[in-house]
């Protein structure tokens, strides 16, 4: 069985995937890497409830690293977040959620979009129609996510724009492709560390999706959260200002125009976050 995707003008490509067991989970995954999947240790990922991830910048899901037919992947378990985190923790309704991801993924990276390479979607049945989720990606080489690079070992203040500059670049690339994000924060966007330019991937593409017809409304979403990241973890320890979100939105977009409505727009919403600015300081 093969899961196909889609170019951007929809025509069919290549068949990327195949569904493959191992044991009692099921995974869609790359033909050359089906073989190497239950010598990896991938399926124990789908095991028990799942643990969540401890740190900072590091997202729900704790990471498993793996070595999948000579390349280096990273697993994690599909979590809830926010108020259905403890109810629900890594229960989900059917498992198109991982399958999306896992065409999301083809589809960004055909458009030049930063993101890992997706090797397997897995899933393992919990009862009747629910199930545990898992996505094994590639690794990025040397990667830390940008509230860890901010947060760990602050760069000086031109090493940070640069880094904010490459965000909006990639940022920028995402929302050309058509993705709105579901949750753009700073830990969803990760440094490949290494010589010249930073070069920054968009991760955790779960619940996002391809914009048809209100672009401009929730691509400013993505952004406005993406702010709300950086006033909650970055903002108290480092003082950029306006030079910050300049450097970012130089990044984002080429129109000086589109840049100074996006600048006022976003420090309005800076000004709103007031109160959640004053309990966030207290949690610290």
């Amino acid at each position: 069985m093969s899961a196909r995707t889609g170019d951007a003008t929809g025509r069919l490509v290549v068949d990327v995937y195949r569904v493959t067991t191992v044991g009692v989970t099921v995974w869609m995954v790359r033909p050359g890497d089906a073989g190497d999947l239950e010598r990896s240790g991938a399926p124990r990922i789908l095991e028990g409830k799942g643990r969540r991830a401890s740190g900072p910048g590091r997202g729900r899901g704790a990471m498993t690293r793996l070595m999948i037919a000579g390349r280096e992947a990273i697993g994690k378990r599909a979590l809830h977040g926010g108020l259905l985190g403890p109810l629900l923790g890594g229960i989900y309704l059917g498992h198109g959620r991982v399958e999306a991801v896992a065409h999301a993924a083809l589809r960004l990276r055909a458009a030049g979009v930063p993101t890992p390479d997706v090797i397997a979607a897995g899933w393992r049945p919990i009862v009747g129609p629910f199930y545990a989720l898992a996505i094994l990606t590639e690794m990025v080489p040397d990667a830390m996510s940008l509230q860890e690079c901010l947060l760990a070992s602050p760069p000086t203040p031109g090493r940070r724009r640069a880094l904010l500059r490459a965000a909006g670049e990639t940022v920028r690339a995402m929302h050309g492709a058509g993705f709105r994000h579901a949750d753009l924060n700073l830990a969803n966007l990760v440094v490949e560390r290494g010589p010249g330019s930073p070069r920054i991937h968009v991760i955790d593409l779960d619940g996002g999706r391809f914009a048809t017809g209100t672009r401009d409304r929730t691509a400013a979403g993505n952004l406005r959260r993406l702010v709300r990241s950086w006033e909650k973890f970055i903002e108290p320890r480092v003082s950029g200002g306006l030079r910050d979100l300049v450097a970012f939105l130089r990044g984002y977009t080429a129109d000086p125009a589109q840049r100074r409505r996006l600048v006022e727009a976003l420090i309005r919403h800076r000004a709103r976050l007031w109160a959640r600015r004053v309990a966030w300081r207290r949690r610290s």
